[in-house]
Parts: structure tokens; C-alpha cells; sequence
């Protein structure tokens, strides 16, 4: 892999465009870069006539010229290449991703992967060995209204994974991207981001279960106290493996379940920007649910207790919501009332 790519002249290619792809594709135009978008074509066609990005700040701008759009055939029959190539698939279909997208890379192809949970990029690396594989961490969440806008929901900058083989580009694509639309930085330990963010997403699947927006679940002390349950149990995977978490919210990691486990009254003076999302903004897994897709709880919940199993350490809290996710899966979804008491209950027993 060669150490430099094309700047202002390379092919950026988003494949898998949905919400994070089509609010990171939108802001490679915005930065003047050639991109094309690889997706469903039911979610692109609304891009055909309004490409607008906005956040949950105020900000907003439309997305001009619209990017080329094409599903998986029509990018094959094109006969796309990537100069740069984003990957971002849900973890649960980024296997069966490797067959479509090997059409898409040359040998000097730089592969972004933008997958949720640790160590996911391995699946490219073993499928493209002599490209250069980074990591991309998307802290924040994306809707979509169905008309072509795509709004970023919370807080967090995008990070680009920097290494010594692509050192110079990705600082300079940093650079391009950074704006207030997309926050954007870099790191040299992206293994240690990435179970920082983890820790973060525990609070996915209590999201999907309580069947309510974020900023309310963040409200109501009874899910916060089990969140923080969660965050512990992850806390004490990644100390024993002696990965030292980096900051990415407001507060350092290890003081997050206690600011969460703080009474209603102190928690909204202590934690005001952590509760600075849109009011109606629900997190993927419950959209995942809600559409009865897969969820990626395998790789978030799953991953500390297969770490935890590992490491000869428990992990109840993190087994039974993993547990609940797959039932609800199954179609065996409890109610959010029955899940409400259901967690009112688990942390009654434990105590």
C-alpha cells in the first residue's frame, strides 16, 4: 500500500449507504471530494431530488452536486473503483459484504471500516491482506426523514484511525472533513477508542427494550442505574486487559456509571451535555427491532460477556440483556412496561 493516495482527485466510495453512510458521504462532497454511494436503492431514491445534512447544534446545508448513486449491480456493471473506500455495513452483514465490494478495490485502495464494536475490521483484513485496512469510530447516532435529510442526533467527533502506511493521507482527509457538520479527529490507539465507544452503546440495547427516545431513557434513573451495571461489568473486562479507556464523552469513563447512578436532580445539573439530544432521537437497535432486523448486539453486549467468559470474569448484567435482545429477535419481545419491571426487578435481586 502506498503511503500517499490522491487527494483532491481520488474516488471515494461509500458502500452500504444508509444512515451513517449517506451523512458521511454527504460531508466527502461538502469537502469537494468525487464520491459515490453504493446502498439500497429504496433508501437512495430520495437523494435523486434533496440531499440535505443537519445536527442536533442547528446546523444544516444541502449537499451539492448529489454524489452518483448506484445499488451493488449497477456499481459492478459501472465497473467502480475506489481510491478510498468506506465501509460502513452493519457488523452483522460486513461478512457477506467481502463478495460484493472485492470488485471495488485496487491494490492501492485505502478501506475505511466504520463498523460498531472491537476488532470487526479483521473480517477485511483477512478478505484484502495487501490493502491497507483503518478504522473509523462513529460516536454519534443518524436519522432520517425519508425526504433526503440526514440529521446527526448527539454529540461526538468521528475519529480516523492513523497508521504509519497512510499516515499522511488520512491527516489530510481529517482535515477536509472536519467541519461543524462533522467533527473530526484522529488516534494512533484505536483498539482503545473503540471499547470506549462500546461502553457507550451498552445503553443500545436498553434503548430498544424500553421502547422510548434516548433522552428520556436518560432521564429515568431506573434504566441509568442498569446502564451503569453494564458499563461496570465492561469497565472491569477492559482493566483486566489493561487497556486504558480515552475520553469521549464529557466526563472520564470511569465516572460515568457513577454520574448515572446519581439521583434525577443531580444527574440533570452534572450531566446536561450528556442529555443534549434531540428529544426524539432512538438509538439503531431499537430501529433494528422495530424493522425486524438482526441487531448488532452480538458485537456490543455479546463481545464483554465472550471477553469476560475469556478473562474467567462474570458478566450477569450484560448476559441477561444480551439474552432479552435475542428473544425480542425471536419475536419474544417484552413489552416496554413488562421490560420496565423487569429491570426493577433484576436490580432488586442484585442488591
Amino acid at each position: 500500500m502506498s503511503a500517499t493516495l490522491p487527494h483532491h482527485n481520488a474516488h471515494h466510495i461509500v458502500f452500504g449507504a444508509g444512515l451513517i453512510g449517506c451523512y458521511v458521504g454527504g460531508n466527502l462532497v461538502l469537502a469537494q471530494q468525487k464520491v459515490s454511494l453504493i446502498g439500497r436503492p429504496t433508501f437512495l431514491k430520495q437523494l435523486n431530488t434533496h440531499f440535505e445534512l443537519a445536527d442536533y447544534l442547528g446546523h444544516k446545508q444541502s449537499v451539492s452536486p448529489i454524489p452518483e448513486l448506484f445499488d451493488v449491480q449497477q456499481a459492478h456493471a459501472k465497473a467502480l473503483k475506489a481510491d478510498v473506500l468506506w465501509i460502513t455495513v452493519k457488523c452483522t452483514a460486513l461478512n457477506e459484504a467481502m463478495s460484493d465490494i472485492r470488485d471495488l478495490v485496487t491494490k492501492n485502495t485505502l478501506i475505511i471500516c466504520c463498523q460498531n464494536g472491537v476488532g470487526n475490521h479483521n473480517v477485511v483484513e483477512n478478505a484484502f491482506p495487501h490493502n491497507q485496512v483503518i478504522r473509523a469510530m462513529v460516536p454519534f447516532n443518524v436519522v432520517n426523514d425519508g425526504k433526503g435529510t440526514f440529521h446527526r442526533g448527539s454529540q461526538g467527533n468521528m475519529t480516523l484511525e492513523v497508521v504509519a502506511s497512510a499516515e499522511e493521507t488520512t491527516k489530510w482527509l481529517a482535515r477536509q472533513l472536519n467541519s461543524d457538520l462533522l467533527p473530526v479527529s484522529i488516534t494512533y490507539h484505536m483498539t482503545a477508542l473503540q471499547w470506549a465507544k462500546m461502553q457507550l452503546n451498552l445503553s443500545n440495547a436498553v434503548n430498544a427494550m424500553a421502547d422510548i427516545p434516548v433522552k428520556e431513557m436518560l432521564q429515568t434513573r431506573l434504566y441509568r442505574q442498569f446502564i451503569s451495571l453494564l458499563m461496570d461489568e465492561l469497565l472491569l473486562v477492559t482493566t483486566k486487559q489493561k487497556i486504558k479507556l480515552p475520553k469521549i464523552a464529557n466526563l472520564p469513563n470511569k465516572w460515568i456509571p457513577k454520574v448515572l447512578r446519581l439521583p434525577n436532580s443531580i444527574f440533570a445539573l452534572v450531566a446536561q451535555k450528556m442529555i443534549a439530544v434531540d428529544p426524539k432521537v432512538k438509538l439503531s437497535m431499537w430501529w433494528d427491532l422495530d424493522q425486524g432486523r438482526k441487531t448488532e448486539v452480538d458485537f456490543i453486549n455479546g463481545k464483554v460477556v465472550d471477553k469476560a467468559h475469556q478473562l474467567d470474569i462474570s458478566a450477569p448484567a450484560n448476559e441477561w440483556m444480551l439474552a432479552l435482545i435475542h428473544d425480542a429477535e425471536q419475536g419474544k419481545r417484552l413489552s416496554a412496561e413488562q421490560f420496565k419491571a423487569a429491570v426493577a426487578e433484576f436490580l432488586h435481586n442484585r442488591n
